[in-house]
Formats: structure tokens, C-alpha cells, sequence
């Protein structure tokens, strides 16, 4: 059926048919039944010591939840693994609304979550004069900051040094507006990212076959997230035999139950099973060796055949697995290896990493562009360099949408989303994007698999929409909203960078935006800020402000 909401559809169709149906959703209703990223409003309050040592952290956070689904996102808890502090508290409200289903989308939660805390650190570094960067690692975890528990692995401040070598961090202006680009205003931001790993159980089939190729084969889905690559270049290294000579096999309900696309768990538990499985087929190809009659390598004691590189071999005979089995006259040898789930109480498990970015906005349109970015992530081993690089920059690309374009426009009337086209719903295009350089710190973590891979697929995500409102080019201005209901940008002070508002009405089209409470003094804390993130997806209306920065 393909879309939620599409099932009783199609079973109606089944039975008055009695033949195969497919439904199909138009456009709008795409909008309404397949469900989208719930509204979420955090209110957090910060105190610190003087040199910027966190002392206490409180995150408020409210979500919605829709009429049709029992789905919410519990959006102040990434509050409680991020930063080290040792007073912290997180609250959950949910508020129903007369709205299609919530559902789960990129980074559930930390998405969301991580924009008001990374704006917040920036917000109280500034008021202490202290580097964003350095902000950070004064108040770098390492320990998980909830549980006090040891993190399996974590080089997250290695992502931070090495992201502000990369990116020239050191260079960028400590006064603001000190870049002009023409009639661009220049700023940098930068943001942390975290998203949790684990390890599921999965079971995968490797066999080996006469002409001296290998399939591996799971239940495993692949959406254009590398898992064939995974499959067949974890298979081909533990079986010693060139990649192209392995031929994975996905999504056949027949083979083994692998882990599905979801909660960036796919490589980090299926890639383990994979090894397990081409270690047992070996095993299974000596017993082979030493059973049948016709293998040269029959009535020996299976210790003294060893098996390395494709091949079997013992006492100065080597063979080719194809050969043997060719020679053996048996159509294949196969077995299926399962990797367990991961449990262990002692232990955080996590992915990290830091982005980096330069933004300009338009000094007369206020349009906003960002022109530089740069990713540095600390996820273990990473099995395929290119696919996980291509996973970091889609999303990145994801929430740079999020942060700029992309939101639902809902009508109060009739609940319905009024922008249910592509027409409307702007997402980002190419034109939109810069070149988003990745790197990857590839230390494996011993403790998540002897593979060592955590999951990538929504680290990328979390703390994009934090470092794009971060590039400030001047004063910050407290409990700001990245506002998406215009292009323009509306600067209390005319030179504000980002899309940032207070709650007043604009002259041009009378909608309006958040206002913030007064700042406190110049004491380090406590103080609150509030952020608000409408649904994914509301397009700005274009207008023109009430005033533009000259």
C-alpha cells in the first residue's frame, strides 16, 4: 500500500475485486495521512559558574500529538546526554491537536531537541564571552551525563578540534558584523551532534557456490542507504575474495530476519551477523573438505585444514572454495550466522559529531544562504567511506530544509495543511546547497560489536538547525525563533542574522513571531529562553518586512 492510512483502502478494493489492488494517494493527501514531524516548544533555564561551567539545566518541552496516533516526541531529552552538568531536568508535555497523525522523521526528538539546546550554549557563551567551541569542552561529558555511566567510546572533542582547524574557526571575526561580503552579512555557527547506537539481533546466510562467487542474503531493506555495499564488502573481507564476487540478496522474506532501514541500526546490526555468517560458512566448507570422498583433503582432522583468501588448504595443498566444491560435485555450501542484541547496563552508547557553517543574508532581501559547511562525526568503523559520506550530506541537506524551507502552513479552521504541494512545501534544491565536506575520525567501538560501526543515518541531522542559527553576524538576541513564515529577516536591531523575530505584528501581511523576554544582566545565569519548532515543512510566505537593514 505504501502509505499510511491506504490499508483499509486497498483491503476494500480486495474484496470487492477479488484481485490485487494498489492504492494510491494524491498529493494532498500525502500531506494529511502520511503523517509528519510533531510541533514542539522547549523553555530552558541555564545556570553556570563564572568561567562557564554549567552548573544546572531545565528543559521544558511540549509536543504535540494528533487526533489519528498516539505518536510524540520526547524533544528535551537530549538534554540529559549532551553537556555535562550536575543538576539536570527535563519535563514532557504532550498537547493533543485536532491534526492528521504525528509521526516519527529523521533524529525523532534530537532534531528538534538539539536546536534549542546548541542555540541556548551559543546564547550563554556570548553573555560570558566565552568561544562556542570552547563553551563546549569546558562542558564536555565523559561520562554519560544523566546515569554517570562510562560512554563505550567518545571522541567528540576531537570532532570539535579537528572541525575548527578544518574549518578556520580561529579566524572567524570575534566582533560582529566585522564580514561583509557586498551586499551580503557574513556569520558562522557551529553546533553539536549526537544521536543514540545500539545493536539489534539479526541473522544473515552466506554461500559459497562452484563458481567461486558468494551470496549474502537477509531480510534486510536497502533505500539508497548503502546496505547491499555493506553486505557484500563485509562478506567479501571476512571471506578473503575480491567485492565483485559477492552477490548480496535483500529483502526476500525467505532468507533470514535481518534488521530493517530505521533508527540508523542497519549496519551496526546487520554487519555483525554478515560476519558471523561468513565465518560459519567457512567452517561448514572444511567439513565439507574433510567429509566427501572427493575432496583431496578427505579423512583429515578438520584443525589441520585451515581456510584464508578464498581458499582451502593443508599440508602444502591449496584450493580454490569453487574448485572444491566443483571437485566435490555439490551445488554450494551455505550457513547462517546470528549476531545477538546488545545489552549492556554499563554502558552509554552513542554517536557524535560537530558541524560547522558559514551563512550570508542578503542585506536589502534578507534571503539567506548558506555557503560553507563542514562535518566532522566520531561513529566507529565506517564500512563504506563513500555511502556514509553520502549519508551525512543528505542529511545535512535535510536540515538545512528544516531550518530555512521547509514547514506546514495549518488552516485553524478546517485543520487542514494549506501548502499540501510542492508548489507550496518548499524543499531544498541544489541551487540551495553548498559543498558539505565530511569527514570521518573512523575509531571503531569494541564494545558495540567486534565490528565496531555505530549508526550514521540521523546523526547528520541533529544540530544542523542550531549551527544555521548560531551564524550570527551580530548581538544575539534572547528567546529568538528561527522565523519561517517569511523570507525576509526581521532584525530587532535591523542587523540580526537569520531568520530571527520578536512576537510583533509585520506591517506587510500582519502575521507575527515570537518576543522574547528581556535579557538579565551581565550575570552568567540563570536565564530562560523559549523555543519554538512549528511541524517539518511550513514554506515562507514572500514579503516584504516592515523595515529592511541598511
Amino acid at each position: 500500500m505504501g502509505q499510511l492510512g491506504t490499508g483499509p483502502a486497498g483491503l476494500r478494493g480486495v474484496e470487492a475485486l477479488s484481485r490485487p489492488v494498489k492504492a494510491a494517494l494524491t498529493r494532498e493527501q500525502v500531506f494529511t495521512m502520511a503523517g509528519h514531524r510533531p510541533m514542539t516548544k522547549q523553555t530552558l533555564t541555564m545556570t553556570c559558574t563564572a568561567d562557564g561551567k554549567l552548573t544546572s539545566i531545565v528543559n521544558d518541552g511540549m509536543t504535540s500529538r494528533g487526533l489519528g496516533g498516539n505518536w510524540s516526541e520526547s524533544v528535551a531529552n537530549w538534554t540529559l546526554t549532551t553537556y555535562a552538568s550536575p543538576n539536570i531536568r527535563t519535563t514532557k508535555t504532550i498537547v493533543p491537536l485536532n491534526l492528521g497523525a504525528a509521526t516519527v522523521m529523521r533524529a525523532p526528538g534530537e532534531a528538534n531537541g538539539s536546536f534549542a539546546l546548541e542555540s541556548a550554549m551559543d546564547e550563554l557563551a556570548g553573555q560570558l564571552g566565552v568561544d562556542p567551541v570552547e563553551m563546549r569542552l569546558r562542558n564536555y561529558a565523559t561520562l554519560v551525563p544523566n546515569t554517570g555511566k562510562p560512554w563505550s567510546s567518545k571522541h567528540l572533542d576531537e570532532c570539535y578540534r579537528l572541525g575548527a582547524e578544518e574549518f578556520g574557526w580561529s579566524r572567524r571575526p570575534k566582533t560582529v558584523r566585522a564580514t561583509v561580503d557586498g551586499d551580503w552579512l557574513v556569520g558562522t555557527g557551529m553546533a553539536t551532534a549526537t544521536y543514540g547506537a545500539s545493536r539489534g539481533q539479526a541473522s544473515i546466510k552466506v554461500r559459497l557456490h562452484p563458481d567461486g562467487t558468494a551470496s549474502v542474503s537477509g531480510t534486510a531493506a536497502d533505500l539508497g542507504t548503502g546496505q547491499y555495499t555493506v553486505f557484500a564488502i563485509l562478506a567479501a573481507d571476512e571471506l578473503g575474495i575480491p567485492v565483485a564476487r559477492v552477490r548480496p540478496e535483500l529483502g526476500d522474506s525467505t532468507s533470514p530476519a535481518a534488521a530493517n532501514a530505521g533508527g540508523s541500526n542497519s549496519t551496526c546490526t546487520n554487519g555483525p551477523a554478515v560476519q558471523v555468517a561468513a565465518k560459519a560458512v567457512q567452517t561448514e566448507l572444511i567439513a565439507l573438505a574433510v567429509s566427501s570422498p572427493r575432496s583431496p583433503f578427505h579423512g583429515k582432522d578438520p584443525a589441520s585444514v585451515g581456510y584464508r583468501d578464498g581458499s582451502v588448504s593443508s599440508g602444502g595443498l591449496t584450493m580454490s572454495f569453487g574448485t572444491l566444491l566443483t571437485t566435490c560435485d555439490v551445488g554450494g555450501v551455505e550457513a547462517i550466522g546470528t549476531s545477538p542484541r546488545l545489552v549492556d547496563p554499563e554502558h552509554g552508547y552513542r554517536s557524535f559529531g560537530a558541524h560547522f557553517c558559514e551563512v550570508k543574508v542578503h542585506r536589502l532581501t534578507g534571503e539567506p544562504r548558506v555557503t560553507r559547511w563542514l562535518s566532522v562525526c566520531d561513529a566507529g568503523t565506517i564500512v563504506n567511506a563513500k555511502a556514509a559520506r553520502s549519508q551525512i550530506q543528505g542529511a545535512v541537506v535535510m536540515g538545512i530544509g528544516q531550518a530555512l524551507l521547509e514547514a506546514t502552513e495549518v488552516d485553524h479552521a478546517t485543520a487542514r495543511f494549506t501548502n499540501s504541494n510542492l508548489a507550496s512545501y518548499l524543499v531544498p534544491v541544489h541551487a540551495d546547497i553548498p559543498k558539505i565536506d565530511v569527514r570521518f575520525l573512523d575509531r571503531p567501538d569494541p564494545l558495540v560489536s567486534g565490528l565496531g560501526a555505530k549508526g550514521i543515518g540521523e546523526l547528520g541531522i541533529v544540530g544542523v538547525a542550531g549551527a544555521i542559527a548560531n551564524a550570527s553576524t551580530t548581538r544575539r538576541v534572547p528567546g529568538f525563533a528561527i522565523c519561517r513564515s517569511h523570507w525576509t529577516n526581521c532584525w530587532a536591531d535591523h542587523t540580526q542574522m537569520i531568520r530571527r523575530c520578536r512576537r510583533a505584528p509585520h506591517r506587510s501581511c500582519g502575521s507575527s513571531a515570537p518576543r522574547s523576554s528581556p535579557r538579565p544582566g551581565s550575570a552568567p545565569g540563570p536565564w530562560r529562553s523559549t523555543r519554538s519548532r512549528p511541524p517539518a515543512g511550513t514554506p515562507a510566505r514572500r514579503c516584504r518586512p516592515a523595515a529592511l537593514p541598511r
